[in-house]
């Protein structure tokens, strides 16, 4: 007999939606904690208000079970309530609140001495320069940042969620990445996409 893992032995997403749509609140609650961490990661990078992060996510699912009966069929579960959560930011949240500052400009000139990919405090400066340089984008290029290199959303996803079109993601990630690329150094940039990958943590 093949030993069943615990990740497959716990329902697909779907399958939590069908029961939901049925009226089980069990598996409203199991949805809630498989999504709550990444939900609530994903917001408290919007908007600093934790509180609105966490009341915003309750409101998702509320709404979710207060219009159980009128459910449409998702594919996508995991792109909905990213998508319903990025909402309710935006309509709770101050517009100065939300946006970022696009006049500020991240200097990133090298420390003194630091050019070796093998110094770890060169490596250690390069990751506290990432917060600055990613906060220096325009609001919707950081989205798609975040949306494509930490929560691993694909472009048609990316699109859904933010409301926009696949070919305005692929362009705002090209806008973003390039001016990722015109504040660090050349040779330091696939590092830097490579330290984006593991932490984005400002």
């Amino acid at each position: 007999m093949i030993p069943i893992t615990l990740e497959q032995s716990l329902p697909v997403d779907h399958v939590l939606w069908d029961a939901i749509r049925e009226g089980d609140k069990a598996s409203l609650g199991e949805l809630y904690e498989r999504y709550y961490r990444l939900l609530y990661r994903y917001g408290t990078r919007l908007i600093s208000d934790t509180d609105l992060v966490e009341d915003t996510i309750q409101d998702v699912f509320i709404t979710i079970w207060n219009n159980r009966q009128k459910l449409a069929i998702v594919k996508n579960i995991k792109a909905y309530l990213f998508t319903i959560l990025r909402r309710g930011i935006h309509q709770k949240s101050k517009k100065d609140e939300f946006v970022s500052d696009i006049d500020t400009t991240p200097n990133l000139a090298y420390p003194e001495g630091k050019g070796n990919y093998e110094d770890l405090e060169y490596e250690q400066w390069l990751i506290e320069k990432l917060a600055t340089v990613l906060k220096s984008l325009p609001q919707r290029q950081m989205d798609v940042i975040l949306l494509r290199y930490y929560e691993n959303f694909q472009t048609s996803e990316i699109a859904t969620i933010m409301g926009i079109t696949e070919k305005s993601v692929r362009n705002t990630l090209y806008k973003a990445l390039t001016h990722l690329r015109t504040h660090i150094q050349p040779l330091d940039f696939m590092l830097f996409i490579f330290l984006l990958l593991q932490t984005l943590g400002f």
